[in-house]
């Protein structure tokens, strides 16, 4: 990792770029109100709060796709005009999404030149000239990547990197200026440990090249490996701006939510820069499962062609089994094979002791199973049905009243009840999910499946996109479930909240079960050891 500029020069340097009085709404929802920032040139400056701070509308306001209603932007003393992409583009100013806008049955190549394809004199694709610009570019950030593959066969991660390098090309527009501030909206929510640590070496590379970097994220440990200043927002207003060096993970968090976490205890004691802020999860709910009960799931022998071979496993009741293992395990897989959505997986599922080996999920749900699955987008949410019905369509059929009809009064009390208790942040219950933040949209699908009626609960990377303040209240309700008798399969790619909320662990590795972990075994290095042979310094 590149080393941070010295905060302590950090009043030296030039502003580069000033957002003065910046006020945005939606509806009736407020998500800025006059707030003013100022960025360095050549710093990584993080943007960080709860969701539904105004972080991500503040990058977008700075990148021209939103246009705010009071206050201005402004880059070397210029102003920017207000929600113009263009404006902003031809000044230099850069977005890189959450969410990747690619095409992946293109190549890395095509997909680089898609919005400026070279001619030959006959009017072809020059096609030599593609593969040479598109090599110049993603090659700068990484060299290994072949611009000639498919963009969909690369990892996440160099999908990721090839996103970087599309806003680096200086042939872009012409008459544009070349990159000066790029704006990164939660750029490592999909990526692995190792990608996380190599997008962040280039984020501090391009900061040392001079490049303003606005790094929006929720994950503790990044904001203080990698930016150099953080500036906090909570309910769309602006709270403080820190050099990171000078404030604490307890500091910061108190900014983020008003009010500092208490410190209960956690199953295992784990290093790691959120690792202080998820001690303050469990608020007396901490449990011990009941290890002479009969498992209310049991998995024998679970395979499916490619993706998982020979999985056996037992989750009793109040128990929290933890899944690890690195991207491409087989965590997502066996979860998916496990709720009957791989229609190739063989194998016995048991739920409360009754066999469900070729059951669907409709099934399983009846048998009191809920899934949280790892794409909300895809496999999640409903987002062309409102708010309340995304909760209440899995449970249609048992509050319907007579002959099968209806019943909205038992349907708004049970949304109602739902919304309250996970804080769901919505204008309306007939809202759709795609007018939520991010991080609401994962707690609308979390309080879906956390209810009374489910027994078995599969949880796959449930706090993903989610702010340190929220995590806290999801990491109560897990253990909540667990201290009343439900069983929890957890995966997660975040070796705190693993170690922080599991009883055991099993990780995999290559579709299959390389090891259980249990008590003071369980720790960061352990599961790195079973997961992969890699010297494991290289992934932390």
């Amino acid at each position: 990792m590149a080393q941070h500029a010295d905060p302590s020069s950090a009043h030296e340097r030039r502003v580069l770029i000033r957002a003065s009085g910046v006020s945005k709404r939606f509806g009736i929802t407020q998500a800025l109100d006059d707030v003013s920032v100022e960025f360095f040139a050549g710093e990584v400056h993080a943007l960080m709060g709860e969701n539904g701070a105004g972080k991500s509308t503040l990058g977008k306001v700075i990148s021209g796709l939103h246009k705010q209603d009071q206050g201005s932007v402004t880059i070397d003393g210029r102003d920017l005009k207000p929600g113009s992409i263009d404006d902003a583009f031809g000044a230099g100013v850069r977005i890189v999404h959450q969410e990747l806008a690619q095409c992946p049955n293109l190549s890395v190549a095509e997909n680089l030149c898609l919005h400026d394809l070279p001619r030959t004199a006959w009017g072809t694709i020059d096609r030599v000239a593609m593969r040479r610009r598109a090599a110049k570019l993603v090659h700068r950030i990484e060299p290994s990547i072949d611009v000639d593959v498919e963009l969909g066969a690369l990892s996440p991660g160099h999908r990721q990197i090839c996103q970087i390098a599309a806003s680096l090309d200086e042939e872009a527009k012409p008459g544009a200026e070349s990159a000066r501030v790029i704006v990164f909206d939660e750029p490592t929510s999909s990526l692995s440990i190792g990608e996380t640590q190599r997008l962040l070496t280039i984020i501090r590379q391009l900061a040392d090249d001079g490049l303003t970097v606005v790094y929006v994220s929720h994950r503790m440990s990044e904001i203080f490996a990698c930016c150099d200043r953080v500036t906090v927002l909570r309910d769309g207003k602006y709270v403080a701006t820190s050099v990171v060096a000078d404030i604490t993970e307890p500091d910061l968090v108190e900014q983020m939510i008003g009010r500092r976490l208490t410190t209960p205890g956690v199953k295992a004691q784990s290093p790691g820069g959120e690792a202080a802020a998820l001690r303050g999860l469990s608020n007396g709910h901490d449990h011990a499962p009941d290890l002479s009960a009969e498992p209310l799931l049991e998995v024998r022998s679970l395979s499916s062609p490619g993706k998982i071979s020979d999985v056996s496993l037992q989750v009793r009741p109040g128990e929290v089994l933890g899944i690890g293992g690195l991207v491409g395990s087989g965590r997502s897989e066996l979860l998916d094979a496990i709720f009957a959505i791989d229609p190739r997986a063989s194998g016995e599922v048991k739920v409360s002791g009754e066999p469900n080996t070729r059951s669907s999920p409709r099934d399983l749900i009846r048998a009191g199973v809920g899934y949280v699955p790892e794409d909300r987008r895809l496999q999640g949410l409903f987002f062309d049905l409102s708010v309340s019905e995304n909760i209440v369509v899995p449970y249609m059929r048992s509050i319907a009243g007579p002959a099968g009809i209806r019943s909205m009064h038992d349907e708004r009390k049970l949304v109602r009840s739902r919304l309250d208790e996970f804080h769901v942040k919505t204008a309306s219950t007939a809202s759709l999910p795609g007018e939520l933040s991010g991080g609401n949209q994962q707690k609308l699908l979390i309080s879906r499946w956390m209810h009374s009626d489910s027994r078995v609960l599969l949880l796959d990377e449930p706090t993903r996109g989610i702010d340190i303040g929220a995590k806290a209240e999801i990491y109560r309700l897990i253990q909540l479930a667990a201290s009343r008798g439900d069983a929890i399969l957890l995966v997660s790619s975040e070796m705190p909240e693993l170690l922080a909320l599991s009883d055991r662990i099993l990780v995999m590795g290559e579709g299959r079960v390389r090891g259980e972990l249990s008590g003071a075994d369980m720790t960061q290095s352990n599961i790195l050891t079973l997961a992969t042979k890699e010297d494991a310094s290289v992934l932390v």
